[in-house]
């Protein structure tokens, strides 16, 4: 995720250069033909009224959508951080067992936090949670398809383990249980989110309505507006693509293709860096901050 105080408006004129261009030549014809060539058009701004405010309902409905689902997407990691922060308290405080297996739980959950993330993002998690695990955990899971739940059904046979050794009482084997199953929860919600998009007719004819629309304005326009209907059609068209093309850049918030995809890996580093210092770490990795620059370099 890239932040910035500013929007490249350069770089906003660019993505929409070919539409923006096609408008403009559409409604510099329309203009001389009506004005230069005196051949009155028989159409009034009123259809288009009536159309232009229902895609604009068509358009907030779409993006509306889209933003509860980038919004969705960063309350479900808010919660997958709270959750990693009681896992390690109770694997810390609740458990009965010598460090080293305490230790191996936290690491085991900062695995399952960044197979996820990886998931999420449709990139092969084995590699990046091998550093975590022990050589049986890494046996264990090759060949998953899964490797996130899978990494917490190895937490909770081990936490039952623990149990049926006399190191956890059934009390806080209940609690930690049922952190565990919230934990399993987080992630099927953000695979419901990543497995299920938006509907495509939503994402299909929101982008023809909306330039139709823009392409066929000058139609309208031309009777009242005269010569001016070239920068009049342009700033309505702008406004139109622009807000068709935000609602298509929320859609996906697990993405890594648009700098508005969620910040996981500095969610991730940040759970990593809290769970380390739990465990009295002194060498940790350092935090990732979201970028930020002065003026973006790209829109999409």
């Amino acid at each position: 995720m890239v932040l910035s105080d500013t929007v490249p408006w350069r770089n906003v004129l660019r993505i929409h250069r070919p539409m923006l261009l096609a408008v403009a030549g559409i409604a510099a014809a329309v203009s001389f033909v009506d004005w230069q060539l005196g051949l009155a058009l028989p159409f009034t701004p009123v259809p288009f009224q009536i159309v232009g405010v229902a895609i604009a309902f068509f358009l907030g409905f779409r993006n509306n959508a889209a933003y509860d689902r980038w919004w969705e997407g960063r309350k479900i990691w808010g919660g997958i951080v709270n959750a990693s922060r009681a896992f390690a308290r109770q694997a810390l405080t609740l458990t009965d067992a010598p460090p080293d297996v305490q230790r191996a739980l936290v690491l085991r959950h900062l695995a399952w936090v960044e197979a996820l993330r990886c998931q999420l993002r449709q990139q092969p998690p084995l590699d990046t949670v091998r550093g975590y695990l022990s050589d049986a955990d890494q046996a264990t899971l090759a060949g998953q398809r899964n490797v996130a739940s899978a990494l917490v059904h190895l937490q909770g046979a081990h936490v039952a383990a623990l149990a049926r050794d006399g190191q956890l009482t059934e009390e806080r084997l209940v609690a930690i249980d049922r952190t565990l199953t919230e934990l399993h929860a987080l992630q099927g919600m953000c695979e419901r989110i990543q497995s299920t998009p938006l509907p495509t007719a939503y994402r299909y004819f929101t982008r023809l309505f909306v330039r139709g629309f823009c392409l066929t304005l000058p139609i309208g326009l031309v009777e009242n507006h005269g010569p001016v209907t070239v920068v009049v059609v342009l700033l309505v068209a702008l406004v139109f693509l622009i807000a068709e093309t935000i609602g298509r850049l929320l859609e996906e918030p697990f993405t890594t293709t648009s700098i508005y995809g969620l910040p996981l890996q500095t969610i991730a580093r940040n759970i990593e860096i809290d769970l380390r210092q739990r465990l009295g770490d002194v060498d940790l990795p350092p935090a990732i901050a979201p970028e930020r620059r002065a003026n973006l370099d790209v829109l999409l």
